[in-house]
Formats: structure tokens, sequence, C-alpha cells
């Protein structure tokens, strides 16, 4: 398995996922500052002994997302990627969203919230909140949305770790080339 480092900016925070040293995914909740990503990115690898110079691989999740944070931090990796002479790849929150599925043996519909904004994954359909719900009502979802109300047991948190990238990069359920975000 190659060493990699994977950044992600489109599920309302920054996830930062690496098999460097150790498996490791770190969680910055509610991150909007993307403008400062490099600065930021130096700072948490740092904080948590990683060694970007060990990667083989970076992975962007290039969306659905804020188009303009998945920019900047597309921006700043095809950077390092010159810099350092690591290969860029990205990924989609569709094939991430496949990807725990198959890894936990759900099949449950994907659906995640971005900017308090519902995406169904498996149509690209948006939905209002009433509509969530009601999927809610009537099957399990995996989901990103924090969700406190009577059918909350019918929720799976859509959190990934470094296994699922794993099985993303063995499976090449990833885009080698044209990276940009998808909004």
């Amino acid at each position: 398995m190659q060493n990699f480092i994977s950044v992600d900016s489109t599920l309302n925070s920054l996830v930062i996922t690496s098999n460097l040293e150790k498996k490791k995914t770190i969680r910055v909740l509610n991150y909007s500052k993307s403008d400062n990503f490099s600065k930021d990115f130096q700072k948490i690898l740092h904080k948590n002994k990683i060694n970007f110079l060990n990667a083989e691989l970076l992975l962007v999740n290039l969306g659905p997302g804020s188009y303009a944070g998945i920019r900047n931090i597309l921006s700043s990796l095809k950077v390092f990627s010159i810099i350092f002479g690591i290969k860029l790849v990205g990924f989609t929150n569709k094939s991430i969203g496949k990807v725990f599925c198959i890894n936990r043996k759900l099949k449950n519909l994907v659906i995640i919230s971005i900017n308090n904004k519902f995406l169904n994954l498996y149509n690209y359909k948006d939905l209002k909140i009433e509509e969530f719900q009601g999927i809610l009502q009537t099957k399990k979802v995996v989901s990103n949305f924090k969700y406190n109300d009577i059918f909350k047991k019918n929720l799976v948190s859509f959190e990934y770790n470094a296994s699922d990238i794993e099985f993303l990069i063995q499976n090449k359920l990833f885009i080698k080339k044209n990276l940009s975000p998808k909004y």
C-alpha cells in the first residue's frame, strides 16, 4: 500500500487521513478558512507527527461541496505535488460514500449535508430538510448531518477512516486527470 495523505473539506469540517507511520484521521470541525489551508495543513501535520515527505500519494476530495474551499485546497495540494514530486489524485463524496457502505456492509442511502443543504449521493438530487427527515422516518441513512430528533436511530454517522481510503486506492476509485471541484 502506498503511503498517503488525504484531505477533505467538503463535509463541514476538515478531514486529514494518513497511513504514514500509523493510520490516523484528524477532524477539524467547522473548518471554513480554506484560504489559510497551506499554513493550517503544515501545523496539523506537525502537531500530529505526520511527515509529509514520506507520502507517495496525495488525495483530495473534489466534492460536491464548497467550490471555493475545494479550489483553495486543491491549488495548495497541486503546488505541494509539483514541488515534492508526490502524485496527486482526487475522489468524490459519491465514491467515498460507496466505500464507506461496502466496508461496513451497509445498503443505505448516503445523504450528505453541505452548508445546511442535503444531497442524495445516489442520484445527486438536492433534498429539503423535510424530505431528509421524511426519509429518516422510514429507513436508515448514512449522513454527516447531526440529527437529534425522534428518528436519530435511523442515522448512521458518515465518518470515514484510513482503511476506507486504502480501499478506495486499492480499487482505483479515484480520479487521475482533470482534477477540479464538483459542487
